[in-house]
């Protein structure tokens, strides 16, 4: 049966608070630990990194629980229910810490709770991701689900960035005493703690008749049915070149969030209020705007050839613009993030591609891993932004660049516009060819489709709650998959 539109607008739904929660912690804790709570900046790095650790080692083990998990309310509400609490609790506590700590005290409180949020986002987000596969066995209508994911998530980010300006706002101070950078920052958690909770208690109103529906898995987790998995999806053929490509962009996209404020103020002399105004809301609108698109070319075309060219394009227009722009140049920045963003949505054909391999895993062995699959996948958006946090600072240093100082020099910031242009575009064009070797074209995703649903009708047809875990009979589809695959 078809999903409603406001069902799958209700599945995106949580991926508003999960955004903004993410992009308040990326923009706002560091800042506030040191300037507020008086934390050294060695010991405020190290807790983020026990915590960021921590939150990429436990994704591919919620995606393990979550496939062998069996609950009168299915396998998914009771982790999304617990993990938004969790979330808010723990965005609430970060930002109201007690007061008069010494500095190994606060180090102490910032790990322990910054390990507990973590927690919560993991057991929160890997439930979320996998339900875009599980509620619909047609792969185009998950690639609308995560088209809805990512509307919902664009402007979840514009809320992280909003929260603290928007309690200045209400409290109507200026932020220029740390005093009122508390009451600005914490007021702010506030504000997204309740989007998370709101956000996520809709989506599981929209889709909790749903998921009781869905199939049960025969056992329950054990550890070494787990390590046994985790070995599965290492060695499957289809999806390691898939999780390389994915590595390599989310490498990409971090290093140009990360470089993208010092590229346009420091080398095209950009004011803050200009890069926030015409640029990045624009880049914004447009990314939300080209999610119909792609949806339709995923449908016409399968998903592997648009998303290749939505990702080639890109590194190709981030390299033929950004080192080319004049200082004080705005038209260019504007027309640039108007086709970034068209180019930018095609990340929901990339994301939508981890159900089907899921679903050809299920073909080949009758056994449900697309939680461990989605586990992977938020483990490689962490390790992509850990790897992307020390990769940038050794460029900036290498090029030259100073914090401290008011302007940087013309070498820099030539070499800075060179960095954020080809350095950049080339990893979203090397994560394209790489992304390209994945055999699952649409002829195969179709095939594998028709398999699935020719099993899950056969299941419902027979009462069965559910899998089986025995293969499926041979089909002219999975041969062409282990043909290609190797397998």
């Amino acid at each position: 049966m078809p999903l409603q539109r406001r069902t799958k607008a209700g599945y995106g739904a949580a991926d508003f608070g999960l955004s903004g929660a993410e992009l308040l912690l990326q923009l706002y804790l560091l800042e506030f630990y040191i300037r507020v709570v008086g934390l050294s900046p060695a010991l405020a790095g190290m807790a983020l990194a026990i915590g960021t650790f921590w939150d990429a080692v436990t994704d591919p083990l919620m995606g393990g629980v979550l496939d062998r998990t069996r609950t009168r309310w299915g396998r998914f509400v009771p982790y999304l229910f617990a993990g938004a609490i969790l979330v808010a609790v723990g965005i609430f506590a970060l930002f109201h810490p007690p007061a008069a700590m010494t500095d190994w005290v606060a180090f102490g409180y910032l790990s322990t709770v910054y390990v507990f949020l973590n927690t919560g986002m993991t057991i929160l987000g890997v439930p979320h991701l996998a339900l875009g596969g599980a509620l619909s066995p047609d792969t185009h209508e998950r690639t609308e689900l995560f088209g809805w994911r990512l509307v919902f998530g664009t402007f979840g980010l514009f809320a992280g960035i909003l929260a603290p300006l928007l309690a200045a706002m209400v409290l109507q101070i200026d932020v220029l005493s740390t005093q009122e950078l508390y009451a600005t920052r914490s007021l702010g958690s506030v504000f997204i703690a309740v989007a998370v909770l709101v956000f996520t208690l809709i989506t599981i109103f929209m889709v909790s008749q749903r998921t009781r529906r869905l199939p049960s898995p025969p056992e329950v987790f054990h550890w070494k049915a787990f390590w046994l998995n985790i070995g599965h999806v290492l060695r499957n053929p289809l999806f390691v070149p898939f999780f390389m490509a994915f590595i390599l962009v989310g490498v990409a996209r971090s290093m140009n969030a990360t470089l993208a404020l010092p590229y346009y103020k420091e080398s095209l002399g950009l004011t803050e209020a200009e890069v926030q105004g015409p640029i990045l809301s624009v880049f914004t609108l447009f990314i939300v705007l080209s999610v119909p698109f792609w949806t339709v070319l995923g449908r016409r075309f399968g998903k592997k050839r648009p998303a290749f060219w939505g990702l080639f394009l890109l590194g190709a227009m981030t390299m033929a613009g950004y080192p080319f722009f004049p200082p004080g140049s705005l038209v260019g920045p504007v027309l640039v993030a108007i086709f970034g963003g068209v180019a930018v949505g095609a990340i929901i054909l990339v994301e939508s591609l981890v159900t089907d391999m899921a679903d050809a895993d299920f073909v080949r062995s009758g056994q449900d891993r697309e939680g461990i699959y989605f586990g992977f996948w938020r483990m490689g958006q962490k390790v992509a932004r850990s790897v992307t946090l020390g990769l940038t600072g050794l460029i900036l240093s290498a090029i030259g660049y100073e914090e401290a100082v008011q302007s940087q020099s013309p070498e820099t910031q030539r070499a800075l516009a060179w960095v954020f242009g080809f350095g950049v575009g080339s990893l979203f064009c090397l994560a394209s060819f790489v992304f390209l070797r994945t055999p699952l074209d649409k002829k195969r995703q179709e095939k594998i489709q028709a398999d699935k649903q020719a099993r899950l009708a056969a299941m419902e047809g027979q009462g069965d709650a559910t899998f089986s875990g025995q293969p499926l009979p041979r089909s002219e589809g999975l041969d062409l998959f282990e043909k290609d695959v190797g397998g």
